[in-house]
């Protein structure tokens, strides 16, 4: 599925090598996050995130949640939802 795996570059890396060609970027650590942007490879063995420039290059040596540099991997899909979710109440937002 596109976009299944998280990636954050806390480390301000300029290259960051990941196992999957299906991801998405979210620039740092939430708050400081960007927007989160899905990319998908393709035919191409990399991709630069349009916020933030960082190049996202496809390691196939790599298991999805591993990087290199390491710690860049920031969670699955539904494990960010959860992160970003929590506390809200959906009738008592204010």
């Amino acid at each position: 599925m596109a976009g299944k795996n998280y990636f954050k570059n806390d480390i301000g890396a300029k290259e960051i090598k990941i196992g999957t060609k299906h991801f998405v970027c979210i620039g740092e650590t939430p708050p400081m996050d960007h927007p989160h942007t899905y990319y998908t490879m393709g035919d191409e063995n990399h991709k630069h995130c349009t916020y933030c420039y960082t190049k996202f290059v496809y390691e196939p040596a790599l298991s999805p949640e591993y990087t290199n540099p390491p710690n860049c991997f920031a969670g699955y899909l539904d494990s960010i939802n959860e992160q970003m979710h929590e506390g809200y109440d959906k009738d008592n937002n204010d």
